[in-house]
């Protein structure tokens, strides 16, 4: 049975290079062609005696090739170096335009590994040969990510089942990833901000931690997953604990197309906003509510079913939270809303941004208003949002860099996770061109929380 898997296999899929050497080569290699071909295109451009449009034109495209490139390099290594590619393609702010469109691709279109590997990964953690745990395997798989890729197959027993396969080695070469890539933080700056992607790393480490480990993740389905699973217009599949190992999970195959993909193609209008809604409002209740994150945002992660329900995949990085501190966003919020920076700036202590001295600050009330009206400019006002015209992040840090006293809300680490959420949330509705009035839903989730002053 088996050989016939093999021969349907082909020579589709890729070797993933495993040894530190290779890997570290290949990304010192990618970040050198990078940074050449972005020198050269600055200076092809500077010395084109061409129009302003021509010379704009000719720098895209180097960027696109670069781009590509990089999805190239990053898509084979798998691991870290794929995370990181996936984190930084969420939010269409962290990267020049050409970068996060060609980039996105890392979400769900990465070259798979070879079905060699994948039989030999599967024999591995059961100890027995293929065949004597599926009736029937795609050898092709559905998807490929960052820490495995998952295949269409049936058990013995009947049912239909999806297996996610750990690509070798990922936990092995984790800390070798992320030096290479603090390396290439030299030869990119004219691709990554450094300040921000040194950020991405640090959580890109807990995060692979969390993820490769397969059990973990069978018992987050179990639990948090039939949480989500009773909720209307929600679902998530469920495992099959018997046959999950550390680097291989069994789980329900559950049907649905990509979720962005899904929302392009029946383009802008009412079933498409009150898709996105209610794929907003999922988050604000996991956070607020059940103070529980599925804290992996990208679009991949997400299907839509023949009935519109939403299909969360993934669930290796999921995030506690006290309830303490997902009600101080809402406090925060409120604050907003009844023109009160004094008490924002304590539920900012209260939360421990600041190091915990954030009340004691020269903090001007007046100055965080104003960065308040950049940052949380969507909840402020009760209209529609066009939340392809805001960019947060890039004003933001340049409103700081004039006011250095803002950094006295330096975030605590366990809230770099939600942030992280939200970039991708705000990526998402960016990318739909969305208009939502999310003012409406944050003076809801606060009154059911019992957080709003004022009625």
């Amino acid at each position: 049975m088996s050989e016939d898997w093999d021969k349907l296999a082909g020579e589709q899929g890729e070797e993933i290079a495993t040894s530190h050497f290779k890997r570290a080569f290949a990304l010192g290699s990618m970040g050198a062609r990078v940074s050449a071909s972005a020198l050269a295109g600055k200076l092809g451009s500077m010395v084109m005696p061409a129009s302003k449009e021509k010379r704009d034109a000719y720098l895209e495209a180097a960027y696109t090739k670069n781009a590509h490139r990089v999805v190239e390099a990053l898509g084979k290594l798998k691991g870290a170096s794929m995370k990181v590619g996936q984190m930084l393609s969420v939010d269409p702010e962290l990267l020049p335009p050409e970068f996060a469109s060609v980039m996105s691709s890392l979400q769900s279109q990465a070259p798979p590994m070879t079905y060699a590997t994948v039989k030999a990964q599967i024999e591995r953690a059961f100890d027995l040969p293929i065949e004597d745990v599926f009736s029937y395997f795609d050898p092709s798989p559905v998807g490929a990510a960052s820490i495995g890729q998952v295949h269409r197959a049936r058990l013995i027993s009947g049912e239909d089942v999806a297996v996610k396969v750990q690509y070798p080695k990922v936990a092995e070469s984790l800390e070798s990833d992320l030096k290479s890539l603090r390396s290439l933080l030299s030869y990119g700056r004219a691709v990554f901000e450094k300040q921000r992607l040194d950020a991405y790393l640090s959580e890109v480490r807990e995060v692979i931690i969390q993820e490769a480990d397969y059990l973990a993740e069978a018992r987050n389905l179990e639990g948090f997953g039939e949480v989500v699973r009773a909720r209307e217009g929600l679902s998530a599949p469920r495992p099959y604990m018997q046959w999950t190992r550390p680097c291989v999970l069994v789980m329900e195959f559950m049907e649905g197309r990509p979720l962005e993909e899904a929302l392009r193609e029946m383009g802008p209008g009412q079933r498409r906003d009150q898709l996105l809604v209610r794929w907003v409002d999922t988050y604000a209740w996991m956070f607020h509510v059940c103070h529980e994150l599925h804290a992996d945002p990208h679009p991949g992660n997400f299907l839509l079913d023949a009935q519109d329900n939403l299909v969360l995949l993934d669930f290796g990085c999921i995030k506690s939270f006290d309830p303490a501190l997902t009600d101080g966003f809402l406090d925060v919020l409120d604050a907003c809303w009844q023109n009160e920076p004094a008490r924002a700036i304590a539920s900012y202590a209260r939360m421990g941004f600041g190091t915990g001295s954030t009340k004691e600050s020269r903090l001007e009330p007046e100055l965080l208003l104003e960065y308040h009206r950049i940052i949380l400019a969507p909840f402020l006002e009760d209209a529609p949002f066009d939340f392809a015209s805001w960019s947060p992040t890039r004003e933001g840090k340049l409103f700081v860099l004039r006011h250095p006293s803002l950094l006295a809300l330096a975030p605590p680490p366990q809230v770099l996770s939600f942030f992280r959420v939200l970039s991708g949330i705000k990526g998402l509705l960016s990318k739909m061109d969305a208009r939502l009035n999310v003012y409406q839903m944050a003076r809801e989730m606060a009154r059911e929380r019992g957080r709003l002053t004022l009625t």
